[in-house]
């Protein structure tokens, strides 16, 4: 039985179920099967063997430091072995004195200080010492390790095997509680490296979740409730061709080859649903509007999704000054509306009165109904989650027209995947004129960056430098992740000497604060903005021509093509600087 306290800590973590806490994997593996000699054994996370010679205990800075001297055995260099408060450590490190003893931790080197281990998982007299593999997971407050290695031992005993022997003997699978027991105490008696041992248990965990989520998706299309009769048909294009000739830009090859597919399904009464991709700046939201327009203009309504407020306002205002023009009415529906004025906004739409509704998730709340909707567009579809998308496709009387927005690319198979085949897939790689491509870089090298953003500072365009973390203390012990708030300092120590202007923007901030700064970014009172990826999407700066995104390999492909098209938005050569030690992953 798991006591009340631990139930809630699990509830955090989204840890409701036997199997949920099962499924509580370790985030990484030390292997202690093997003592290594020394040579073997620098930057490694190992077991090393040697002689404790002296030990010492001391309070520094009102923290007990214990320290010993282990003669390493295969090289009799001294290894300096240090626990920082960890006071009750030090009567095994007393009763193991000038014997010989195995530590097992993370080895290093200093050239000034030597061979030193900081506290060591664990040591062992070298007669008691079994090597082993030790898992070890992410830290959930008020329960101890101990206490959640002995509940996931309790629940695994408890899962039962979901699949038939039938899917066994084609398959040749591990069975699953042995895949779970596996990937929590790994073991072999061959001389094997740990993935070796892990992949069978892996190959049946990843079987599992393709087989769950193809289940899904057949489940998902055989309840499809969007298919109709009504295939909202336009006769009249007129509007749409005078918006056409409105645009300072003639339009590229694929995106006429995109509003021209359109069109043709519109016409013959074929439903649209579409996914238009193609990197920021490549023109998609020119054919969303396309599509509005051919809706307005045969009598229906049509509703833009976006992710975020300030992305919604910029299409909203972009979408005003050609509806404006061609007779037709845009609303900006948001959470910032209050009281009457939403409820007269809602009570518009109903009536028809807007025939271009632009929003984040407003446009699905259960108080929102429309009058003849006929076309929803979700923006950065990756966004939103299947359900959000459902329920505003589910606000339309009769079966809508779809087509979704996303500046990462997706390949044909995956998007078959994720959307079914009936999911045109439309990408857009020309870019309009004028526009170049943002070019993209690796380095590690503050001095070489700061020289960069200098450059591009002289010629006074503007520079994003994205975090991962706000605050230094949010930084995973293993990693070193460079924070909002030292990013910050040192951006003003290397640049505001010289006249420029820092800013930062962070998810914490009062959003009135945060839009000051970013407003501020655009007029370039700011030169540079730090900030979390808060500036993700919407914020659209063409004079910004450089953007460093520090610990690159901390975020997702969706999110690095979202960082980028941040800049090359103008008609000036732009910039992607990824800072990351891991080069080459």
């Amino acid at each position: 039985v798991i006591n009340t306290r631990t139930l809630n800590a699990l509830k955090k973590k989204n840890i409701f179920t036997v199997n949920d806490l099962a499924c509580y994997f370790p985030r990484k593996y030390l292997d202690y099967r093997r003592i290594l000699p020394l040579s073997e054994a620098v930057e490694k996370d190992c077991a090393i063997c040697g002689y404790l010679e002296t030990y010492e205990k001391k309070e520094v800075n009102g923290k007990t430091v214990i320290g010993a001297d282990v003669i390493e055995e295969s090289s009799g260099e001294v290894v300096h072995v240090k626990w920082y408060g960890q006071s009750w450590q030090f009567n095994d490190v007393k009763k193991f004195s000038r014997q010989e003893v195995v530590i097992c931790g993370k080895v290093k080197y200093h050239v000034v200080y030597g061979y030193n281990v900081t506290n060591p998982t664990s040591y062992h007299l070298k007669s008691n010492f079994k090597g082993k593999i030790i898992p070890i997971y992410t830290k959930i407050k008020n329960i101890s390790d101990d206490m959640l290695k002995k509940s996931i031992d309790k629940c695994i005993e408890l899962i039962t095997e979901p699949l038939p022997d039938v899917v066994f003997n084609i398959t040749k699978l591990m069975d699953y509680k042995t895949a779970v027991w596996t990937l929590h105490h790994p073991y072999s008696d061959e001389e094997i490296s740990v993935q070796e041992i892990l992949e069978p248990a892996e190959h049946r965990l990843i079987f599992n979740q393709v087989l769950y989520f193809t289940l899904a998706l057949k489940l998902n299309n055989s309840k499809n409730v969007f298919d109709s009769k009504e295939t909202f048909r336009v006769a009249s294009v007129q509007k749409s061709q005078d918006f056409l000739h409105m645009l300072p830009y003639k339009l590229t090859y694929d995106q006429e080859n995109a509003c021209n597919q359109i069109l043709k399904q519109m016409k013959a009464g074929q439903k649209v649903n579409m996914l238009v991709q193609g990197d920021v700046g490549c023109g998609k939201t020119t054919i969303a509007f396309l599509a509005m327009i051919l809706m307005a203009e045969n009598g229906y309504q049509s509703v833009l999704m976006a992710p975020t407020t300030v992305l919604a306002k910029q299409h909203y205002e972009e979408l005003c000054s050609y509806g404006d023009r061609l007779g037709f009415k845009t609303v900006l529906l948001s959470s910032d509306l209050k009281g009457s004025e939403k409820k007269k906004v809602e009570n518009d739409i109903s009536e028809g009165n807007y025939q271009f509704i632009v929003g984040t998730h407003s446009v699905f709340s259960k108080s929102t109904s429309y009058k003849k909707l006929g076309l929803v567009i979700t923006d950065e579809e990756h966004r939103f989650g299947v359900k959000q998308r459902e329920a505003l496709q589910q606000k339309a009387q009769t079966g809508v027209h779809i087509i979704s927005m996303s500046a990462t690319p997706i390949p044909r198979t995956l998007a078959d995947i994720l959307y079914g085949e009936e999911k045109q897939l439309v990408t857009i790689k020309t870019l309009p004129n004028g526009r170049k491509p943002v070019q993209t870089a690796v380095n590690r090298s503050d001095e070489k960056i700061f020289d960069f953003v200098a450059k591009q500072l002289n010629q006074g365009r503007q520079a994003y430098i994205v975090c991962p973390a706000i605050e230094e203390n949010e930084a995973v012990e293993t990693v070193k992740m460079e924070s909002v708030e030292e990013t910050e300092i040192k951006y003003r120590e290397r640049f505001e000497p010289y006249g420029v202007k820092v800013g930062v923007v962070t998810g914490k901030q009062d959003k009135t604060e945060a839009e000051k700064t970013i407003t501020a970014f655009k007029e370039n009172k700011i030169q540079i903005l730090v900030s979390t990826t808060v500036i993700e999407v919407g914020v659209n700066v063409p004079n910004a021509t450089v953007i460093v995104i520090n610990n690159a390999e901390r975020f997702g492909l969706a999110q690095l093509h979202q960082l980028r098209g941040r800049v090359g938005r103008g008609n000036y050569s732009s910039y992607c600087i990824l800072k990351s030690d891991d080069r080459y992953n």
